[in-house]
């Protein structure tokens, strides 16, 4: 099967990533220019959108985000809009987010 370049629009409605919108477009393109499948893709666009969307509900500004940010992403009991609700998030899903705070970084 060949792999799509394309941005996902599977995920594109579940959660808002707010002023990382744009970043997360971009990191969603190098992705799939990586070579990755669309559903690895669509696996780390759902954690950069969730943590997009909880920065938004945290009033935390991207230029803070820090160690203690992800720390507290991690840890935090998730009843943010969309299909994602539980008390603690897996550690795949949280590394996902961080390889996406990583691309902000860059």
């Amino acid at each position: 099967m060949p792999k799509s370049t394309e941005v996902l629009p599977e995920c594109t409605q579940l959660m808002d990533p707010g002023k990382l919108r744009p970043f997360l477009e971009a990191f969603t393109s190098r992705l799939l220019n990586l070579g990755h499948t669309r559903l690895t893709v669509s696996g780390y666009e759902a954690s950069a959108r969730h943590f997009g969307q909880w920065l938004q509900s945290t009033k935390i500004a991207i230029t803070g985000i820090d160690d203690d940010v992800v720390r507290r992403f991690a840890q935090h009991r998730c009843r943010c809009p969309g299909s994602r609700q539980a008390d603690r998030l897996s550690a795949k899903y949280v590394n996902r987010a961080r390889r996406f705070i990583g691309f902000l970084v860059e």
